[in-house]
């Protein structure tokens, strides 16, 4: 763990008490990051990010969909993929937290996290 960043999403607007409102995941975690589709939901202005699931059989996976301003989506690409790869002195960054108003982007607006197995 020493040495990893890790990736704090949290979608409540206050502090998490609930499935799927809050994850934080080693970035080394992370598959892929797709624009505007996934499992067949088109959203132009939205990102979303999909990681390995946390029973480490292989196979399940867990995502977080990032809402975006209309017309930034490469501007929060470009800033998320340095988030991703930034090295921060305590060991996380946080890439959205809707309680705090704090988001790795200034265009990135919110998030949904689905932290299924």
């Amino acid at each position: 763990m020493k040495g990893e960043n890790y990736l704090y999403f949290n979608a409540h607007t206050a502090e998490p008490a609930a499935d799927d409102k809050a994850m934080m995941i080693p970035a080394s975690t992370v598959l892929g990051v797709a624009v505007g589709v996934i499992a067949g939901t088109v959203d132009v202005d939205a990102i979303y990010l999909t990681c390995e699931g946390f029973v480490g059989d292989g196979n399940s996976r867990a995502s977080v969909a990032l809402a975006v301003t209309e017309g930034k989506i490469v501007e929060a690409m470009d800033e998320l993929t340095a988030a991703i790869n930034s090295n921060p002195g305590d060991g996380f960054t946080v890439i959205a937290d809707v309680a705090n108003g704090v988001f790795c982007s200034d265009h990135i607006t919110g998030c949904t996290v689905d932290s299924a197995v």
